[in-house]
């Protein structure tokens, strides 16, 4: 078996040094797959803020609404003791009620049908991969937004049908979105100069940030007419989106109606030196490698708590802190804000440290990653103990944790690029498909451990937070490396180069 390498080459001398991003294809593309980012994101962290509105309220649920409590006082002020302990008198006059679903689903569906998305996401992101590599990445990538948007939009009709219809629907959502990323990543090997590659896909997957930070408060906004809403105006910008894609999107540089002579020269400095790098891979060296493993159970666990965030945040705002029904949209994306300035510095300031780390380079990130996750452990620690009388206390707590938890990601993800970069799409496929397992299986382990939504059974969820940080730090902080493995066939051209470049400075 071989795999293609989109490591940066030797670039030649010949043709334009540098050429301006405004109005060029390359920015086409990469505000495309921000785009592709952002409404991928947007439909499958709705899906635990929305939860709230589909299903109506169970009688095992032990949080009293305001209406029932002043109903049951003859219509007086009233005060209520909510279940993580504070007592809030709440005046008459006041006393508005959101708007519940109206599906009759069990507490543990409720629970874990946002999870059910990733059952199919798993599956395709490894098959997905070998298709791009052998079938026109543009026809991939457009087919998956596409009819993506097409199943989305069908799910309210399914979901009022049973839940076992609406499950086959999100399963089906899921394989259909996670078939779409394999190619967006491959389709940056043409439509980014090698030297732009790393600043313009941490551009595009800031799109994921971005649609969870925006799907929250739009869904909570949409839901207020009907639930079904927010499925449909999403549903339908993503298919709007994907049919525009036809015509901004192209497979190589010749088919492009509208580049220029200028840019043409320039993309194909990278792009002829790479379709000649084809190497094979050595599964047996690759398999036994103590970087491999460290990178890909770093990533595992390390992208849980995001994972555990981005689906449970509206529920763990609603119940354990008791926010109102209808600001929980809003105070659910406040969050995802760190991890936005966190990618900010990260894209401003990534490549100056790079440079500036030098031979230190794999001791300084263990040692940032380990105060990264240290300070995510004491961030989870404070809202583990403060309760929902601390409402804006643990709300900063949760920004600072997803602030760190993102520049950890930052951190650890780059160092494939180091020590494996003729098998990067190879290793960084393997570890996404194992890291999106918690996609399913947290939703899980959620709805076993919160039976009523108290806060002590909340606090249960956070302390497999801080395991999953516990077992990250030690991974990386024991096992990682930046160097160039022997098994990577460019450790064979290392030290010419070194020497070419020794000769050069002298």
């Amino acid at each position: 078996m071989s795999c293609k390498s989109w490591t940066l080459p030797r670039l030649s001398q010949s043709g334009p040094s540098s050429h301006s991003l405004l109005n060029s294809v390359r920015l086409t593309y990469a505000l495309c797959a921000f785009l592709n980012c952002f409404l991928h994101a947007a439909m499958r962290n709705m899906l635990g803020m929305i939860i709230l509105k589909m299903v109506m309220p169970h009688p095992e649920d032990h949080l009293e609404t305001a209406s029932q409590v002043a109903e049951q006082l003859g219509g007086h002020n009233v005060s209520t003791a909510g279940r993580c302990g504070d007592y809030r008198g709440m005046p008459n006059p006041i006393i508005q009620v959101a708007k519940t679903g109206d599906l009759s689903w069990t507490r543990n569906q409720e629970l874990t049908f946002p999870g059910i998305y990733y059952y199919g996401y798993v599956v395709s992101i490894f098959l997905s991969g070998y298709l791009a590599d052998r079938c026109s990445s543009k026809r991939i990538f457009i087919l998956s937004i596409i009819l993506t948007a097409l199943v989305y939009i069908l799910l309210p009709f399914t979901a009022h049908y049973s839940f076992e219809a609406a499950a086959v629907n999100l399963v089906i959502c899921g394989f259909l979105a996670g078939g779409g990323n394999p190619a967006l990543y491959k389709l940056f090997v043409i439509w980014a100069h090698p030297t732009e590659r790393t600043s313009l896909i941490a551009f595009a997957y800031s799109g994921i940030l971005i649609g969870s930070l925006t799907v929250y408060p739009l869904a909570g906004f949409l839901s207020e007419f009907s639930w079904e809403l927010p499925f449909y105006v999403i549903g339908c910008a993503s298919l709007v989106f994907g049919i525009l894609c036809i015509w901004l999107i192209y497979d190589n540089l010749d088919q492009h109606p509208r580049i220029t002579k200028k840019e043409l020269e320039y993309l194909q400095q990278g792009v002829l030196v790479q379709n000649t790098q084809t190497v094979k891979v050595p599964w047996k060296k690759l398999l036994s490698s103590l970087p491999v493993y460290s990178f890909i159970m770093t990533h595992v666990f390390h992208n849980y708590t995001f994972l555990v965030l981005a689906i449970s945040m509206p529920r763990l705002m609603r119940e354990a802190m008791e926010f109102d029904l209808r600001h929980v949209g809003v105070f659910s994306s406040i969050p995802f804000l760190g991890a936005c300035c966190s990618k900010a510095v990260c894209i401003l300031g990534g490549s100056y440290l790079e440079r500036r780390m030098g031979s230190y380079q794999n001791w300084m990130r263990r040692l940032f990653y380990v105060i990264c996750c240290i300070v995510a452990i004491c961030c989870t620690i404070g809202i583990i103990m403060s309760d929902c009388g601390y409402k804006m206390l643990v709300l900063f707590m949760l920004t600072l944790l997803m602030c760190f938890s993102d520049l950890g990601f930052s951190i650890y993800w780059p160092t494939l690029l180091y020590f494996g970069p003729s098998f990067a799409g190879l290793i960084s496929g393997m570890a996404n498909g194992l890291a999106h397992l918690s996609g399913f299986l947290a939703p899980l382990l959620v709805a076993s451990l919160v039976h009523t939504g108290n806060k002590s059974e909340w606090n249960m969820v956070l302390l497999t937070v801080i395991a999953f940080n516990i077992m990250a730090l030690l991974v990386f902080g024991l096992c990682s490396s930046t160097k160039l493995q022997p098994w990577d066939p460019r450790s064979n051209k290392a030290p010419t180069e070194n020497r070419e470049s020794k000769e050069n400075n002298s």
